[in-house]
């Protein structure tokens, strides 16, 4: 059994990490900028701020991994991304706790803004002198689904995605905090590697809800998704397809419009 840090811990990732921790025999602390988060039982919170430092020295202290999973794409992203990584390996080291970092498969290739972030951040990482392992992922089904569920989103003529389960992400973290340091892992990543119309047409025959695809062209880092820097097709680790976790998160409806 080991105390457990998890920065992040009311997040996508961290919702259902939390309670995998717990089951797995493990003490979690959720690091949360709120004062009364709402935490799976067994959990106990620390309020700190990994984008400032505040308060993240003292929610390490005592821990033997540290589990780090906050990120934020859009709201002050290379605060969260870049200084926030520094802070919580800065606080990992001083207490020697193993520092586990949760990044993007793609972000060493990519000139996506936020994967740039995040490539940063792995680099923070393992020069921070601290004890490190890093497990990148695709994204995760949600983040499609918010996506699509916005009615529109864009299509270039090779766009891809290898979305993955959160769930089967977070039983790889458990393994990670159960196991030796381990630097960089292999990727996690899907099942299927399906292009964004046949993501957009499954969730149509699934839930009844159509997205209407805009084409656009591949400039910029658009141009980086088209070419699929973001998949890992040697590494199909997750069992859970689009259309099974479709099928688990509302009932089939006829389809209109």
């Amino acid at each position: 059994m080991a105390g457990v840090l998890v920065t992040g811990g009311t997040g996508t990732l961290g919702r259902v990490l939390v309670p995998r921790l717990i089951t797995a025999g493990h003490e979690v602390r959720v690091l949360s900028r709120s004062a009364a988060p709402v935490l799976t039982d067994g959990a106990t919170a620390a309020q700190g701020d990994v984008r400032t430092g505040e308060g993240v020295a003292a929610a390490a202290d005592s821990a033997d991994v540290v589990v780090h999973a906050a990120t934020n794409p859009a709201r002050r992203m290379r605060d969260t991304e870049v200084a926030g990584a520094r802070h919580v390996a800065q606080a990992a080291r001083a207490v020697g706790a193993h520092l586990i970092y949760v990044s993007i498969v793609g972000v060493d290739r990519h000139r996506y803004a936020y994967y740039r972030a995040k490539r940063e951040a792995e680099q923070e990482v393992a020069d921070s002198g601290a004890r490190w392992t890093v497990q990148r992922a695709t994204q995760f089904h949600d983040l499609l689904a918010r996506f699509l569920a916005a009615g529109v989103f864009i299509r270039t003529p090779n766009l891809a995605f290898q979305v993955v389960d959160a769930g089967e992400v977070a039983d790889r973290l458990v393994q990670l905090v159960s196991g030796p340091v381990a630097g960089m892992v292999p990727d996690f990543a899907g099942p299927e590697v399906l292009s964004i119309g046949d993501l957009a047409r499954i969730r149509a025959e699934v839930t009844g809800r159509r997205a209407r695809l805009l084409r656009v062209p591949r400039v910029g880092f658009l141009r980086d998704f088209d070419a699929g820097m973001h998949l890992a097709p040697d590494h199909r680790d997750g069992r859970i397809t689009w259309e099974r976790w479709l099928q688990t998160r509302g009932r089939r409806r006829p389809i209109t419009g």
